[in-house]
């Protein structure tokens, strides 16, 4: 049965919660773009897997982020000594588990004993790969930050994928489906700002193929001493959310970010469900509808008998 354009039955005051189950996994595609339409732009593509652990020793939610094949830069292998050196050295962050509070944002690195207890490994290969001073520097910079459990922690919270795929969603929205939250993302690093006071509004319908909506809308929130500084910081944060029907996992982000300080950067974020093996990405979409005595499941069947879009055009409804 077709869910598209269905009310969606939320818990609570229109609560979004995540339904994981523990040691099932999804694999997503990333593409990072900088400065987009700019001369000095590029992007950074690669694949993650992302696991949801059972909890931790102290009841902690946890998931676990596996980088999958290459990092391509600007569609091939990093060429640069610097680039690659980089690309190798970050090996040794994954797998990676984090933990993520009872809203789903990112809290801490769980496994900082792990990563360091594999760099012996890794900076072994680094040195049968490479070679001089600049090699000899990264180590000692690496090494100095492995030895700090607080800067792996800082490292991540200016990482682009956990930044914008582990934010607080899953919350109430209020009566109207609409709240308020203060967000920082990377673009903003170094910067006086009190982040992005971002709008969140909720769907109260599935879209034209059955997904939750989600959208942000955000703009820079000076410190309070800068509020009335002539040229103060700008920039805009705007998030489009597709979250599973049933699950409410991410199926699919689109975010793009500016800064002006005064030069204006521009960061655009998409993370794209990549679906298993002959299936397509709707393959399991339900919608729970099991509230005040409606039937309980209405389920999206595949008619195979039927020409259907293929999963990036209906994912991007073209």
């Amino acid at each position: 049965m077709d869910i598209s354009n269905k009310t969606i039955y939320y818990s609570g005051v229109n609560a979004l919660r995540l339904d994981w189950l523990a040691e099932r996994y999804v694999k997503y595609g990333v593409l990072i773009t900088f400065n987009e339409g700019e001369e000095d732009s590029n992007e950074v593509k690669y694949e993650v897997q992302v696991t949801r652990l059972k909890p931790g020793t102290e009841g902690q939610a946890l998931f676990q982020i596996d980088r999958i094949g290459d990092v391509f830069v600007n569609e091939i292998l990093p060429d640069l000594v610097a680039d690659r050196l980089a690309y190798a050295a970050g090996k040794v962050f994954y797998p990676l588990v984090i933990t993520v509070d009872q809203n789903g944002g990112f809290q801490t690195v769980y496994n900082c004993t792990e990563i360091l207890k594999r760099w012996q490994s890794v900076k072994i290969k680094i040195l049968n790969d490479f070679e001089g001073s600049l090699v000899e520097n990264y180590i000692e910079r690496m090494e100095k930050l492995l030895n700090n459990p607080d800067s792996i922690q800082v490292a991540f919270s200016n990482d682009w994928f956990t930044q914008t795929f582990f934010k607080p969603l899953y919350k109430e929205y209020g009566q109207h489906r609409t709240t308020e939250s203060i967000y920082k993302f990377p673009i903003a690093k170094g910067f006086n700002v009190e982040g992005y006071i971002t709008e969140e509004k909720l769907s109260g319908k599935t879209n034209s193929f059955g997904a939750i909506e989600l959208l942000h809308n955000g703009i820079i929130k000076p410190l309070e001493d800068d509020l009335y500084i002539a040229n103060r910081a700008i920039g805009n944060y705007e998030g489009y959310y597709l979250l599973h029907p049933k699950y409410r996992r991410v199926i699919s982000v689109v975010s793009d970010f500016s800064y002006g300080a005064p030069v204006v950067s521009k960061v655009k974020v998409k993370i794209t469900v990549i679906p298993k093996s002959g299936e397509e990405f709707d393959q399991d979409f339900e919608l729970d509808t099991n509230v005040k005595g409606l039937p309980v499941t209405e389920m999206v069947m595949i008619d195979r008998q039927t020409s259907r879009k293929g999963f990036w055009d209906r994912l991007l409804n073209k």
